[in-house]
């Protein structure tokens, strides 16, 4: 019969597969179990913090959360574009657009500010009568949440070629390294935003609002510490 291969310390190589895995999962379920702690706990700071918005009516219409999410983008944007790392520049500059796009739509393009008059095609169908194209068309029944379903799926995506590519320890490590206070601060969005329409039924805006700001800050956080390096090292 032949002999079991052993490792250089003498044990069975199943000993060490079987023992690595544990190990792993381990690792996987403490990492989970932070990520859960850490976004529970932003959202019950959001959420206190909308019933006190919600109460005294800090922020309505284009209010101090909006003009807070128009600077954490726009912030995002510029510190992305002053990179000048050549890897991907056509996915930067293209993220970058799609920012300061974001940004503005935040804003209505400033047009409650500027008091110009909004494009015929926007403000005819937009039930606010606004320069924004996510109120227009009914759109805003729907894009929040197909939006943060592509987020996710693009996401998961993102995760499934790191393990095929650094199996299941580097998928640990990267989701330590990478995405731990990111995805907190994406779920403690999405939790606030649930929980205001609990709380408040058709009265949710404040919750909304933090809820995205949030969510822009985990999104913008993990574009920023460049997420794809470990796909393609020396990519162009």
């Amino acid at each position: 019969m032949t002999k079991s291969k052993l490792q250089h310390d003498g044990a069975p190589q199943g000993f060490h597969n079987n023992a690595n895995f544990t190990e792993a999962l381990f690792s996987s379920i403490k990492l989970l179990a932070r990520a859960a702690a850490y976004a529970f706990a932003i959202g019950l700071a959001l959420i206190l913090f909308g019933q006190l918005s919600q109460a005294l009516q800090l922020d309505h219409n284009e209010g101090l959360l909006e003009w807070l999410q128009f600077a954490l983008i726009v912030g995002g944007a510029a510190l992305l574009s002053m990179r000048q790392d050549p890897r991907r520049r056509w996915l930067r500059y293209l993220v970058v657009g799609g920012l300061f796009i974001l940004a503005m739509e935040e804003i209505d393009w400033a047009q409650p500010y500027l008091g110009y008059t909004p494009l015929s095609i926007l403000a005819d169908n937009n039930k606010y009568g606004e320069m924004a194209l996510h109120n227009a068309f009914g759109m805003e029944e729907y894009l929040r949440t197909l939006v943060l379903l592509c987020l996710m799926a693009g996401g998961g995506v993102l995760l499934i070629q790191v393990a095929l590519k650094r199996g299941l320890t580097g998928l640990i490590n990267y989701a330590q390294n990478k995405l731990l206070w990111p995805g907190a601060l994406f779920a403690a969005g999405i939790i606030t935003m649930l929980a205001g329409r609990l709380l408040h039924p058709g009265e949710f805006f404040s919750f909304d609002e933090l809820g995205e700001l949030a969510i822009y800050a985990g999104v913008i956080w993990f574009t920023l510490s460049r997420p794809l390096d470990i796909l393609n090292p020396r990519g162009d």
